[in-house]
């Protein structure tokens, strides 16, 4: 056995680990947050604020046609009370009537479009509510599923690190610091020698270096890499 062949064994499993690590990673971060629930609380949110100020706008409307509406009926009571006595107040009185009728009929054209508003935007908020719900339910659903992968790979975790602990106490010292010291700056740092070269750099190998790599007592470095080289 090559003095590569357990360093190699360790790579494979640390290689396991990293991606083990990173995947949970993003399950933690895929279930704490959803691009897909915030865009649609987002949009829930900002259509809300839209209903909200058309049924505010309809609000003042309808205050100002009350208003109109009180302003007429004392103009009405004043024309026939048969209290005025002279032409010119009552002339004065009728135009005056005329005028507020006239803006009483304007407003119930823009308190139509309003009400058209409030009905449209409360329609609009409504949909995005549902659009909400159902991305929820789908994120909770997916959480299920996440929640049992990631308590798989946190097992599977577990079980690599005892085996890099039986195989590294094993792994003489110098050979174990070599490869944490590569490893250190690139996370392969065993690489396989396929069709006489390096698996990772590409560079290819003399027959002397591969025969090493394959039965040698000492550790072969690519030229190109540094990365230990294990022929198989």
């Amino acid at each position: 056995m090559s003095k590569a062949e357990p360093l190699y064994r360790l790579q494979l499993i640390d290689t396991e680990i990293d991606k083990i690590v990173k995947r949970v990673r993003e399950i933690d971060a895929a279930m704490r947050n959803n691009p897909a629930v915030n865009h649609a609380k987002q949009e829930h949110e900002a259509l809300q604020k839209v209903h909200q100020r058309a049924v505010s706008d309809h609000k003042m409307l309808d205050l100002d046609a009350r208003s109109l509406d009180e302003k007429i009926k004392g103009e009405e009571e004043r024309l026939y009370s048969g209290k005025i006595k002279q032409t010119k107040e009552l002339l004065d009185v009728q135009h005056e009537l005329e005028s507020l009728k006239r803006r009483r009929a304007s407003l119930d054209e823009t308190l139509l479009a309003a009400m058209m508003t409030v009905d449209e935007s409360r329609a609009a908020e409504q949909k995005c509510a549902t659009a909400l719900r159902h991305a929820l339910k789908n994120w909770e659903e997916d959480n299920v599923v996440m929640r049992q992968e990631d308590a798989d790979l946190r097992k599977r975790y577990a079980a690599l690190v005892e085996q890099r602990k039986s195989l590294a106490g094993a792994i003489p010292a110098p050979d174990l610091n070599a490869y944490v010291a590569i490893r250190n700056k690139k996370p392969l740092a065993v690489a396989a020698i396929r069709n006489g070269a390096c698996g990772a750099c590409g560079v290819e190998q003399s027959s002397q270096m591969m025969q090493q790599a394959r039965s040698g007592s000492a550790i072969v470095l690519c030229p190109l890499c540094g990365r230990i080289l294990y022929g198989a």
